[in-house]
Order: C-alpha cells, then structure tokens, then sequence
C-alpha cells in the first residue's frame, strides 16, 4: 500500500427515515461534535463535545465528503452501518498527491475542521 493511497468516503443522511430532526442532529454531532453553551448562575460556560472526525484526522472536501487514511476507514464505515438504511455512504481509494492533504490524513496539522 503507498503512503499516498487514502480513502475518499461519501455520505447522505436519507432525511424521511429518520424520526426527528433531533435524531439527525444526533448523527452530525456524533460524527462531527458540537458546542454547548450552558448558562449557569449568572455566567456562561462553554463546553466542546468531540465527535469521531476529531478523533480521526481528515481532510473535510466538500459537503459530505472527506479523505482519511485507510487505517481509519472501519471505523467510520462502522459508524454509518450503526444508522442503518437512515445513512448511505460510499468508500473509493485514491492517491493524494496533495502535500497538504497528506499531512492532515496523517494527523500531522492541528487544523481541526468542523461543519
């Protein structure tokens, strides 16, 4: 396998078969994390809940799509087969030639991408 082979991997969340839009939400924030802001006493707290894509590094391509090292890809194929028919997804190898999205699949940037 060539340090320059990744997975390119797809999806698209089938909004009729889930039951709200709360149990979508569920599935962005579990794969991408999300911000509370809790007021409390007169203050304001702020608490960052990491999702599995700040777990995994990637390279965030568009809307739905990502680039991550092949290592990882179980794991997140392993996520939209736990959503059932409610998600789709496609997983394609490719070769990256892009210096800089070799070394965010790598984990070797500390730019996190978030939706």
């Amino acid at each position: 396998m060539s340090e320059k082979e990744a997975d390119l991997l797809t999806y698209n969340t089938l909004k009729d078969r889930f039951e709200s839009v709360y149990e979508r939400n569920k599935f962005y924030r579990g794969l991408f994390g999300y911000k509370q802001t809790v007021k409390k006493n007169g203050k304001k707290y702020e608490y960052e809940k990491e999702g599995l894509m700040d777990e995994i590094p990637n390279a965030r391509i568009d809307d739905s799509v990502f680039i991550i090292a092949k290592k990882n890809t179980e794991r997140v194929v392993d996520y939209f087969q736990d959503w059932g028919n409610k998600v789709s997804h496609h997983v394609f190898t490719v070769l990256v030639e892009d210096e800089e999205i070799i070394q965010k699949i790598k984990g070797d940037t500390h730019d996190r991408q978030r939706r």
